[in-house]
């Protein structure tokens, strides 16, 4: 029953996901051919945007509703502590943005993303209450809505006047017609209350909020820091691989997203037989996908994108790795925080965003602006390995073990197809490579598995 209603909210999100991923394309292809590096590099902040407002906006209390039985005081209370922290949090980045303005933009460009951060942060509660009620339908429509209207206007404005405010005003209007739709689905009827009964952002509210604060924070370093240690074209080459790779994970959080609601019910037992088969499923879709990107990066780069673009082929086989480790990374949170101690869950999540943080900047010298993805994947492999280390203990369940068949055809799949690109180095070549990689990975996995 329980596994029934996992595999079912996973299939809708990942519906969702498949139909947003698609018009993600689009732009990700359609922008950087009408756009240089420098004014695709806004394309970064405002999914930077998009992902802090979905994964941290309810502060947590998204999982308390979940999780347990609530009143209407308590919903009250917590839309009015997530009113107060976003609004002031929007007023206070603004006022630093008006006086010192790290980034360097525009007053509008400013004034656009904070709307769009305040808004989809504030979408973030009413869709905790859909997902509690497993209404994934609902859910998928609204999101996938939301990209269309991104991913239209954007290419629209950039086809006709591309400016630095193009894609941030994009994300404000697909912002404004996401939020109301998801009040009205949820049939929100409270209204925002401060003060009054026991605390409701602390222990497992606090703790999961700080664990999925650490993770964004560990995405957003990639424009974030970029864009205080790298120029705009440098951070728009970093965009641009991060959007490219992070294709085949797409899946992930949604697989995360869906089974929170039915791991909360379960059993530790349970849970493994939960997560296990849908973690080799997203292996089994994204893998072969990281194979194709790593092999073809440089001919497809170079033919379709343009030499403007040619310094980001590195970049691209970086994140190809990255994306290998997200994969499980971006599924297995849920799992690991019902399951293990969440403080220690929690330590080490804000740990490996430190390492990220404190490994780029040491590194910048020497990589320049490789050096984040350098120290994403340092730091992000120790993360795992932990993890794996952590479930191990609890339930006797390897992460490891379940990534071994399909990362060892992604090893054996680059063997194989890459020297074909390096000596042919075209893009037919490259295109008939890529397939093969994807076809070897998934043999391997298969025989493997």
């Amino acid at each position: 029953m329980l596994k029934g209603q996992a595999v079912k909210g996973a299939a809708l999100l990942s519906i969702r996901q498949i139909l947003v991923g698609l018009v993600t394309v689009v732009g990700i292809v359609a922008l950087p051919l009408m756009l240089t590096p420098a004014e695709f590099s806004l394309y970064g902040y405002v999914s930077a945007v998009i992902l802090i407002g979905a994964a941290l906006g309810d502060l947590g209390l998204g999982a308390y509703i979940i999780k347990n039985r609530v009143t209407d005081r308590d919903m009250s209370r917590s839309l009015g502590l997530q009113v107060a922290f976003w609004l002031l949090l929007c007023l206070l980045l603004l006022a630093v943005s008006l006086t010192l303005n790290p980034f360097g933009f525009a007053n509008s460009t400013t004034l656009l993303l904070l709307l769009a951060l305040l808004l989809f942060s504030l979408q973030a509660l009413p869709t905790a209450v859909l997902e509690k009620q497993l209404r994934f339908a609902s859910i998928s429509a609204i999101e996938v809505t939301q990209r269309v209207t991104l991913i239209t206007i954007a290419v629209t404005l950039a086809a006709i006047e591309p400016s630095e405010w193009s894609i941030p005003l994009a994300a404000a209007v697909a912002a404004l017609v996401g939020y109301p739709a998801v009040m009205i689905a949820s049939r929100w009827r409270w209204r925002p209350r401060l003060g009054g009964g026991e605390p409701i952002f602390r222990g497992f509210s606090s703790q999961w909020w700080q664990v999925r604060m650490a993770n964004q924070a560990a995405y957003a370093a990639y424009p974030l820091l970029g864009g205080l240690l790298f120029s705009a074209y440098d951070v728009g080459l970093i965009v641009w691989a991060l959007a490219v790779t992070s294709i085949p994970a797409y899946l992930a959080p949604m697989v995360a997203r869906a089974t929170f609601p039915t791991l909360s019910l379960a059993t530790p037992e349970e849970r493994v037989r939960i997560y296990s088969p849908l973690f080799r499923g997203l292996l089994l879709v994204g893998m072969p996908m990281v194979a194709a990107i790593f092999v073809s990066a440089g001919p497809v780069t170079r033919d379709i994108f343009g030499s403007a673009w040619v310094d980001g082929i590195p970049l691209l086989r970086l994140e190809s790795i990255t994306t290998t480790i997200a994969i499980a990374s971006a599924s297995v949170v849920p799992f690991l925080f019902l399951t293990c101690p969440p403080e220690t869950v929690k330590r080490l999540s804000v740990g490996a965003t430190v390492a990220i943080v404190v490994l780029s900047i040491a590194l910048s010298p020497w990589l320049g602006y490789l050096s984040i993805s350098v120290a994403t994947i340092v730091a992000a492999s120790v993360q795992l390995f932990l993890f794996d280390r952590l479930l191990a203990r609890a339930v006797n369940y390897s992460l490891l073990r379940d990534m071994l068949p399909a990362v060892s055809g992604l090893l054996i799949a680059v063997a194989v197809a890459l020297p074909i690109v390096l000596v042919k180095d075209t893009l037919a070549w490259a295109i008939v490579a890529a397939v093969l990689a994807g076809l070897i990975q998934l043999a391997i996995t298969f025989l493997l598995k």
